[in-house]
């Protein structure tokens, strides 16, 4: 009775705060012609507080959670808040799933834009597809830099080094976020976490009866109820979404008014899967609320014991208890939206399938720091794929593809940490498998740029106007303490002839930087190849190099850190920076500059360009 009473007083709080704190504030906003966009589910933890956090998001236009750089607020590898906020706009029938962006605390300005991809491509993969970056911090040119900073968060303003080179790094984060707020999440099953407070959506998993491939939403007892039904076997939402399996919480409770709907759901087509509910959760009726539950229950479950017998058909619907999920679906004939073999374990490929119209959009990331090769199976056929780059923006059709069995399989291949957007939108050509023998370019390495280097660094920061670079290493290797302690923009300066012959045939010319830290700006005979930031740290110079004198000019920009150890250890009027950040002098230096090998590759014969 306890346990009953506090169930109904837990609720009571739950939907006061989501109508009356949430929902007022939206409908105070909506009448001044104002959208709200809220973090009203959290995250929360420990996750204690009376709340429906579902229920929360549904009240605001543009749901919002966050996600850390860190592994703070992180299980399993995984954003706490990533798929309840997803989760919350795909059955509220909002279009964005926004989140606050690389949150963290400390250490500060240590992270390139290289960093903040892997962290960037796991809340795609959650289903966030808007980011509000944390933080801007507002300070005066007066203040100095890199000027004052709040204490939280992934630095985002123009006193951060590479700020003049984030325009590359931001048309990552926009191409992915436009492809992945088209119309509709794809999911086969929505588990239903129940109407109890309180109530949060765990962070994105696989469960072990469901095993890799497919992906989900979770639902609470209100969209259930209200904007739940069964058409052609389909569980539907009146926005778009659909789902193959309604997947019932596994507790032996259940109102008897969520009881009833999912009876009328059952009838109506759907098939349920979850444990046969014993009683009411709560008091409203008691005990009349029982009976009704465990006579409702014998209609729907039957003789299914959850052992022996795992299934019962219910007018046009079916119950199952017991029984994996995964077997469920295979028996129907549905098998895993996503698959992938790899030399690495599976997990380390993650994914996210959006349907555009009739078009459908995969985002494939590689969540290892090694380049990686999958052949990678999508539930899509009779379609042409195509790999589009959200790096560069290169779209091309896949040449090396085949369909069968109501799917398509495709080798793909990844840089470290690398991601890519997979697209069949487009009926398959005669000819559009046999175009090529790869789906990517096989860069062989033909010459390296040896001998020294002419690197100019900006006085001002306290670095040498120019300066010899006999090898490529690190700025922190450098006996110069005006390169040591360097943090800005350097610009490495060379002139190299072509080897002989390396542009017969056709072939193609790739400019690879090998390593850089942290990230570059490249022209080549005074033509703007573009800037890199992520591995491969490539450029196509096809176009732009000729067979000898060619000038190669590279911008590298590094981190602040470098500069802020070697000011720590000087008096406050000798320091050329100003900021409420501080470092310890003694802390290691980080690695900065083109640390190379840097090579011309070049295609081989019959690729694709």
């Amino acid at each position: 009775m306890s346990d009953r009473f506090l169930y109904d007083f837990r609720k009571t709080i739950a939907d006061c705060l989501a109508e009356n704190h949430y929902g007022r504030f939206a409908q105070l906003a909506h009448a001044r012609g104002v959208q709200v966009h809220c973090e009203a589910g959290g995250p929360c933890y420990p996750r204690v507080p009376p709340m429906d956090a579902l229920k929360n998001l549904g009240r605001t236009d543009i749901p919002m959670g966050e996600f850390w750089h860190a592994a703070n607020w992180k299980e399993n590898g995984q954003n706490i808040a990533g798929k309840q906020t997803a989760s919350a706009a795909h059955i509220y029938g909002k279009g964005l799933a926004a989140a606050e962006a690389f949150t963290k605390v400390g250490p500060h300005y240590e992270d390139s834009f290289a960093d903040l991809k892997p962290t960037a491509d796991i809340a795609w993969c959650e289903g966030i597809n808007r980011f509000f970056l944390h933080t801007w911090t507002s300070t005066r040119p007066q203040d100095g830099q890199p000027g004052f900073e709040y204490f939280a968060g992934t630095h985002f303003n123009r006193n951060v080094t590479w700020w003049p080179q984030a325009g590359a790094f931001l048309s990552y984060i926009s191409r992915c976020q436009y492809l992945l707020q088209q119309d509709h999440f794809v999911a086969d099953l929505c588990y239903s976490y129940g109407d109890n407070a309180p109530n949060f959506v765990e962070a994105k998993r696989v469960d072990p009866s469901l095993g890799l491939g497919y992906d989900y939403d979770v639902c609470n007892a209100e969209v259930l109820l209200n904007r739940m039904e069964t058409r052609d076997g389909r569980i539907v939402l009146p926005d778009g979404m659909s789902y193959r399996l309604l997947v019932l919480p596994d507790r032996r409770t259940m109102p008897v008014e969520v009881l009833r709907k999912v009876k009328a759901l059952v009838e109506s087509g759907a098939t349920v899967v979850g444990p046969r509910p014993l009683r009411d959760p709560g008091l409203t009726n008691y005990p009349e609320c029982d009976e009704e539950v465990k006579e409702l229950a014998d209609e729907l479950w039957g003789d299914c014991d959850g052992q022996k017998v795992q299934e019962h058909r219910h007018g046009k619907g079916r119950v199952f208890w017991g029984k994996p999920l995964r077997d469920i679906l295979v028996a129907d004939g549905i098998g895993p939206d996503f698959e992938c073999s790899t030399a690495g374990p599976q997990t380390s490929i993650d994914f996210i399938h959006r349907r555009a119209g009739e078009a459908d959009v995969f985002f494939v990331c590689n969540r290892r720091p090694q380049a990686t090769a999958a052949e990678v199976r999508f539930r899509v056929s009779g379609k042409q794929p195509e790999l589009w780059d959200a790096v560069t923006g290169e779209m091309r059709p896949a040449t090396t593809f085949r369909q069968e069995g109501g799917r398509t399989t495709l080798p793909l291949e990844f840089a470290a940490y690398g991601s890519c957007f997979v697209v069949f939108r487009k009926a398959i050509t005669p000819d559009a498998a046999g175009l090529a023998v790869r789906n990517y370019p096989a860069w062989s390495d033909v010459h390296e740029l040896r001998g020294g280097w002419s690197v100019r660094f900006d006085p001002k920061w306290g670095g040498p106007e120019a300066v010899q670079f006999e090898q490529l290493i690190s700025w922190p290797k450098r006996p110069e303490a005006g390169i040591k302690y360097y943090s800005g923009k350097a610009t490495y300066r060379k002139t190299f002839d072509l080897p002989e012959g390396i542009t017969n045939g056709g072939r193609r010319l790739l400019l690879n930087l090998g390593v850089v830290k942290n990230v570059a700006e490249v022209r080549l005979n005074g033509r703007n190849l573009g800037v890199v930031w992520t591995e491969p740290f490539s450029v196509d110079i096809t176009d732009a190099a000729k067979p000898a004198g060619n000038e190669l000019e590279i911008d590298v920009i590094n981190l602040w850190p470098n500069r802020l150890i070697g000011n720590a250890a000087l008096p406050a009027g000798q320091r050329l920076t100003r900021t409420n950040i501080t470092m310890d002098a003694k802390a290691p230096l980080l690695d900065s500059g083109l640390l190379g090998p840097v090579t011309i590759q070049s295609t081989e014969r019959g690729t694709t360009p």
